[in-house]
């Protein structure tokens, strides 16, 4: 048996550009990750030195903490599709090379690296979310004068 190349290069091109894609979202959130856990740790030296940490200090603590488990487990579901995706590269591979029928196989690892996807968006928009009530401690209270507005 003979196998075309040709075949099996358009049968897994589409899971092969969704590793592509997912790539480019798990390099987003890992640069997201890293910066909010960087955060953590200057935040938590600053809490040490000050003898008497202010309120809004350890609740922007405490958001980035969040954050950062949002962030891991959202990285965690997009580098589980990337191998989902995977497993379909080969799973299409062994179907052209052996003439087995692995439909079923083919859809359920479609599946999961698809909806791995979307459970991973989630997750990144919660931690979206609460990126934004973390700025808003940043912000002064509404009551507050803006010099500029003088």
């Amino acid at each position: 048996m003979e196998l075309d190349f040709a075949y099996v290069l358009s049968t897994t091109l589409t899971p092969i550009t969704l590793i592509s894609g997912v790539g480019l979202l798990l390099m987003t959130m890992s640069a997201r990750y890293s910066h909010t856990t960087d955060r953590v740790r200057q935040l938590m030296k600053t809490l040490e030195m000050t003898a008497d940490p202010c309120r809004k200090l350890r609740a922007s603590v405490h958001l980035l903490f969040k954050r950062a488990t949002l962030l891991r487990k959202a990285i965690l579901l997009v580098v589980l599709s990337a191998a989902s995706s995977g497993l379909l590269v080969l799973t299409c591979t062994v179907e052209a090379m052996f003439g087995t029928p692995l439909e079923t196989l083919k859809q359920f690892f479609l599946l999961c690296a698809v909806g791995m996807i979307v459970f991973s968006t989630f997750y990144f928009a919660l931690e979206v979310n609460i990126s934004l009530k973390a700025l808003e401690l940043t912000l002064p209270p509404e009551d507050e004068k803006d010099p500029r507005s003088k």
